[in-house]
């Protein structure tokens, strides 16, 4: 049997093959004001979430992972093994993109529905994405420096008054790709494109 860790990789391959040159793929992304992680998420142009439901999973969760994931990524993505996909379309929205897990050797996959643009994309969710010396430095650069005792939480709200929502999807995408993994306190594994 398939397992999750096999998806993954071959996930990653995939998407990261049809990204940018410059683009990420992080596991296990952590999702602000929520306790879900996105599966993968590949940073480029965009931030696109994908959440893998092997045969050995539930949709137990994805109404609430489907909820949280929308807070934050440009585009979402269900992966899942065909006994889940009439099911998990019902469940999710309909910007939602499916992929659907072959199982003919390596995992491979089928697109069943391509993913809209995320309208939802929430604001104060997506600064929380920033460290404090991110959001001190976009700030800086924005010719805004806070006070030097500013906390994050400061900093994000002056973010926010600051700048449209593209602006600052531009701002966490660049600091996102800057980020050494070997900082981050929540182990994730990241991938440059080679």
């Amino acid at each position: 049997m398939m397992t999750e860790a096999m998806v993954r990789r071959s996930l990653r391959e995939e998407m990261l093959a049809l990204a940018p040159a410059t683009a990420e793929a992080i596991y296990e992304f952590w999702v602000p004001r929520s306790h879900e992680r996105a599966d993968v998420a590949v940073i480029g142009t965009t931030i696109d979430g994908f959440e893998i439901k092997t045969d050995r999973d539930t949709l137990k969760r994805l109404p609430r992972q489907a909820e949280a994931y929308t807070r934050v990524f440009d585009h979402c993505y269900a992966v899942v093994a065909h006994r889940h996909l009439e099911k998990a379309i019902q469940m999710l929205p309909p910007w939602w993109g499916v992929l659907v897990i072959g199982i003919d050797g390596a995992p491979s996959f089928s697109l069943v529905r391509k993913a809209d643009p995320n309208d939802g994309v929430d604001p104060e969710t997506l600064v929380r994405l920033l460290w404090r010396d991110e959001a001190l430095a976009a700030l800086c650069g924005l010719g805004a420096p806070p006070d030097p005792r500013a906390g994050r939480s400061r900093m994000w709200d002056q973010l926010l008054g600051l700048l449209d929502l593209d602006s600052l999807k531009a701002i966490v995408r660049d600091a996102l790709l800057r980020r050494d993994p070997a900082r981050a306190r929540i182990p994730s594994q990241r991938f440059a494109v080679s």
